[in-house]
């Protein structure tokens, strides 16, 4: 079972050691289940100026401690089937739901099923765009993975109806 993942941080501009995790939110393939939390341990002026206008405005809170975050986390994906892989467009968002597990769970696979490629298929970037469309704000942790969901879900279909 695939899990869409989607985080976000402080900004690009922030070498990898000094980026810090405002939100990181997973989605069940099966749409059965989500996870989102914001996290606190961060300040407006850690942020770039794009994250500043287009991030932190969606960040309604309740934020959580990373300890908090974590145990929560792994509680979630103990309950996932035998085997899930995250889904994501980034090496980042895997790197900061490795970093906020501590443990890789066993049922989560060591490496990230890549969506980068999926960005520019019609399918899939026409339901990613009906979904923000629709009041989804994009950059939004759970918005985000929610869409990308859609959007596999939609181009796994259009491949249903490829000719052999």
């Amino acid at each position: 079972m695939l899990v869409f993942l989607d985080t976000e941080f402080n900004g690009l501009s922030h070498p990898a050691p000094a980026r810090k995790l405002l939100s990181l939110a997973v989605v069940a393939e099966d749409g059965s289940a989500e996870w989102y939390a914001e996290l606190d341990g961060w300040e407006l002026a850690d942020c770039d100026p794009w994250v500043q206008r287009h991030v932190v405005p969606l960040l309604t809170g309740p934020s959580l401690s990373h300890d908090a975050a974590r145990a929560s986390l792994q509680d979630w994906f103990a309950a996932r089937p035998r085997s899930v892989q995250a889904a994501c467009d980034s090496d980042i968002d895997w790197r900061f739901l490795l970093g906020l597990l501590g443990v890789r769970p066993s049922n989560l696979a060591a490496q990230r099923h890549d969506l980068a490629p999926l960005i520019d298929t019609s399918g899939y970037n026409n339901t990613l765009t009906a979904y923000f469309s629709k009041g989804h704000p994009e950059h939004h942790a759970l918005n985000d993975a929610r869409a990308y969901r859609l959007g596999w879900l939609a181009w796994m279909d259009s491949r249903k109806s490829m000719p052999c």
